[in-house]
């Protein structure tokens, strides 16, 4: 007489795992088998339970990962504790790949979702929709868009830069515009040299360049060669001849009046250049003296005395049988 324990039929039942198939919902076998001598219908139907389990679990361990992109549908998460999609990280990564995402954990609330636009290449998602950013003007709001635009002004330049976690501004002055201090030092501001060669039609040129004449403006213009005397012009950055007269706007400037490397203060007027009355008598200077005529009529002219000698101060005037002369004054 043959009998079988729990334990024996486990293991008989085991033995079958290789060959035979398990229909676990009925805990039957699809090819029936004959009971052992003393084994009882319970004993055979406990070992058959017990070979369920144990094929389950062996078949749980061997089982691998699920591949959600390839092996899921119609995934929920709303039951799960707590879902993770992106990376994080204090600092954007420096390498990246199209339609990456990553969340900067140092970024302020509404800039810390960063895509990867392109390789190596993250632009935070603001949501693009109206409404994201309001700007304003001194405490003035000017208006609410998804975009603010930066242009640059008459003198001053604006650097952008996109850093990766902010756009960085940098506002700076534009020095061929705007007066500096150090420019108004060097005196090239209002600085006009002449180099045309000629005594009584002037060319000069300034930096920058003059873009048309303003009226009142002031030049400091340093003439190349004495002038001539009579009719002159001024011609600044090719923007065409202007007349220069002295300060009555009438008369013609006279031989003296421009002299070669000395700066003369000129204003525009309109039409014409006035030149600035000098405060202090011509000769003084040391230029050479021109013959009284009308044109210098009623000049004051200094002459330097040497050791020994006197000052001379003299005025051009004429006598009642109109000769012009220098008339000593001192």
């Amino acid at each position: 007489m043959h009998t079988t324990t729990p334990f024996a039929s486990i293991t008989f039942y085991f033995a079958f795992c290789r060959n035979r198939e398990v229909d676990v919902k009925y805990f039957a076998w699809k090819e029936p088998l004959c009971l052992s001598e003393g084994e009882t219908t319970m004993t055979r139907l406990n070992a058959k339970l017990l070979w369920v389990l144990c094929c389950s679990a062996i078949s749980m361990i061997a089982q691998t990962q699920l591949d959600l992109r390839s092996q899921s549908k119609a995934v929920d998460f709303q039951t799960a504790p707590f879902t993770k999609p992106l990376k994080t990280g204090s600092v954007l990564p420096v390498t990246c790949t199209l339609g990456e995402l990553f969340f900067p954990t140092t970024a302020g609330p509404g800039n810390n979702i960063y895509a990867c636009v392109s390789t190596n290449t993250w632009v935070v998602q603001t949501g693009g929709g109206a409404g994201s950013a309001t700007i304003q003007n001194s405490g003035v709001t000017v208006g609410t868009r998804p975009i603010l635009n930066l242009s640059n002004g008459a003198g001053v330049l604006l650097a952008t830069s996109d850093t990766g976690q902010s756009i960085s501004v940098q506002s700076g002055l534009d020095t061929s515009v705007a007066l500096t201090k150090a420019a108004e030092q060097s005196g090239e501001t209002l600085l006009c040299s002449s180099s045309s060669g000629s005594g009584t039609t002037y060319t000069c040129s300034m930096l920058p360049i003059l873009a048309t004449y303003s009226s009142g403006m002031v030049l400091h213009w340093i003439p190349d060669v004495d002038g001539l005397g009579g009719p002159t012009t001024l011609n600044v950055d090719s923007l065409g001849a202007i007349p220069v007269k002295l300060a009555d706007g009438v008369t013609d400037p006279a031989p003296g009046d421009l002299v070669a490397n000395q700066m003369v203060g000129v204003t525009y007027n309109d039409s014409i250049f006035l030149l600035i009355s000098r405060l202090f008598p011509a000769g003084i200077l040391g230029e050479a003296q021109p013959t009284c005529s009308a044109a210098v009529r009623g000049r004051l002219w200094f002459v330097a005395g040497s050791s020994g000698n006197k000052d001379s101060l003299s005025v051009c005037a004429k006598d009642n049988l109109n000769a012009y002369a220098w008339r000593i004054v001192y």
